[in-house]
């Protein structure tokens, strides 16, 4: 009944009160337009999305057209056993900074290094993501080595070159992170080189010593009868 009586009273107003009608019409008129723009807007996101999804489908197509997916599988292959070529071998850690150590060694005298100082530290790929703060899988191991080397030596511009160029001629993997030289009274040149060491396993080992017990069997005495 207040209802009632509430709405007749707001109609008879809106009849004898000109102000209050024209203020009534502005603000349902101010509601539609607002209402307009939202769905303008809307339909201008939902049209964008549509012509993402329309452009995502038409290269899926297109990719999905290509014949030559297998080509580039087995290039990808053929780049991964490259890469796996050049990285060093060796069964421990030990042996593999050995084998790096000696043959720094033998550069350096090959290319005339003077007051040579080599240092070696070896360390896990799976230690090094930890220290660098990467996640791992739990009971993943990795399969490689890192070895670095600090090479320090009297610098001459021509020992210099002459390293550089047989680290960059060998057959390994072998990345200058680092080369200082310093100044007078004596120029030092301080290089820091990588090398990576695949592990070799127990197994690769047997194989690869095993012919050589088939060529040169051991002969067994007979029993005498």
């Amino acid at each position: 009944m207040a209802l009632n009586q509430y709405l007749a009273r707001l109609g008879q107003q809106l009849r004898q009160n000109v102000r209050l009608r024209f203020g009534l019409w502005i603000v349902l008129g101010l509601a539609w337009l607002y209402g307009l723009l939202l769905l303008r807007d809307e339909a201008r996101v939902a049209a964008t999305e549509h012509q993402t999804a329309s452009k995502g489908v038409t290269r899926l197509v297109a990719q999905s057209n290509q014949t030559e997916w297998a080509a580039r599988a087995e290039q990808a292959q053929s780049r991964l056993v490259e890469l796996e070529n050049r990285l060093w071998r060796e069964g421990t850690i030990g042996l593999a900074q050995a084998t790096f150590q000696d043959w720094l060694n033998q550069a350096a005298q090959q290319s005339n290094l003077a007051r040579v100082a080599v240092t070696v530290a070896a360390q896990e790929d799976s230690q090094i993501e930890k220290n660098a703060g990467i996640r791992t899988s739990p009971g993943v191991n990795s399969d490689t080595w890192k070895v670095s080397a600090k090479v320090s030596f009297d610098f001459t511009p021509k020992a210099l070159y002459a390293m550089m160029g047989r680290i960059e001629d060998h057959e390994k993997q072998i990345t200058v992170e680092t080369l200082v030289v310093r100044g007078p009274p004596t120029p030092r040149a301080e290089m820091v080189l990588v090398a990576y060491f695949q592990k070799v396993k127990p197994s690769e080992k047997v194989s690869e010593t095993a012919p050589s017990l088939l060529v040169n069997p051991v002969s067994q005495p007979r029993p005498k009868r």
